[in-house]
């Protein structure tokens, strides 16, 4: 785990030199990139309504290579199962990471591959409470253009959950921490024209627990998570894209012991989109 981790971190350094090195040789093309998006959601099996939101701010050398942070924060506008006294906006910050692509690291005529790394920071007040210190993805990108719309993409997505204890008690009882996950995706890309995007695809995570405390029901063992995230843009202009998502529950068990479709289905979250280049 240890070696995995400083290669990780050798990784990461090597992208931050090729994009340094990128600036110096494409300044015609470096920009400064600032941009917030909005997304009012709903739970149409508990009506409940929040929002998931994100501004990010960072560097763009050229084309391909850019760096910036992006810091998520949600709100909770509506939800039926907390007492009245508690609705309204409630604010907080949620995920915060560095994020850095290299696009098109390889190309063989329609086929390209990309990487992006993300290294988070424990702004969640949930996961900085269990004690987390980081985590560190790093996304290899396969994308296959069929036609000139259609495209076929597939993601392969280690993570490196870095925690100073093992657990820690929550309101449900004890819960253990986790140091690994694998995240792997497959979808589709279609662009109905330069304005419509649509994108469809199928994500799959498995993460790994520390061992904490025997009752824990997620101790020391693998979790597993399938769901689908359809997704579809149009661009009003340069700086303002609008669009519609939807991100389902699990369909599968946990313990991937049985499918879970319906349920994942209908506990789904149903998105409108607002991006706004600053």
């Amino acid at each position: 785990m240890r070696s995995l981790f400083v290669v990780l971190c050798l990784l990461n350094l090597v992208v931050y030199l090729g994009e340094a090195k990128a600036a110096l040789n494409s300044p015609s093309e470096s920009s400064v990139l600032g941009a917030v998006e909005v997304r009012p959601s709903y739970k149409s099996l508990v009506g409940e309504f929040h929002s998931e939101d994100s501004a990010l701010l960072g560097y763009q050398f050229n084309k391909n290579n850019s760096v910036v942070y992006k810091q998520e924060f949600n709100t909770n506008l509506y939800d039926p199962s907390l007492p009245a006294n508690r609705s309204g906006l409630n604010a907080y910050l949620f995920e915060g990471y560095l994020k850095e692509k290299i696009n098109n690291i390889y190309q063989n005529g329609n086929l390209s591959v990309s990487y992006e790394g993300r290294q988070y920071l424990p702004t969640w007040s949930v996961k900085r409470d269990a004690g987390m210190l980081t985590a560190l993805r790093n996304y290899a990108k396969v994308k296959y253009q069929m036609t000139s719309a259609l495209a076929l993409t597939a993601e392969e997505v280690p993570v490196i959950h870095l925690y100073k204890q093992a657990g820690t008690i929550n309101a449900k009882g004890p819960a253990a921490n986790p140091f690994f996950e694998n995240r792997a995706s497959v979808g589709i890309d279609y662009a109905f024209s330069d304005a419509l995007k649509l994108s469809v695809p199928l994500l799959i995570s498995s993460v790994r627990t520390r061992s904490y405390d025997s009752s824990a029901a997620n101790n020391d063992r693998w979790g597993h998570k399938i769901w689908v995230n359809p997704e579809i843009y149009y661009s009003v202009n340069s700086n303002v894209v609008v669009g519609l998502g939807y991100y389902s529950d699990s369909l599968v068990k946990n313990n991937l012991s049985d499918t879970a479709i319906g349920d994942g289905l209908n506990q789904g979250t149903t998105q409108f989109i607002f991006s706004t280049n600053l």
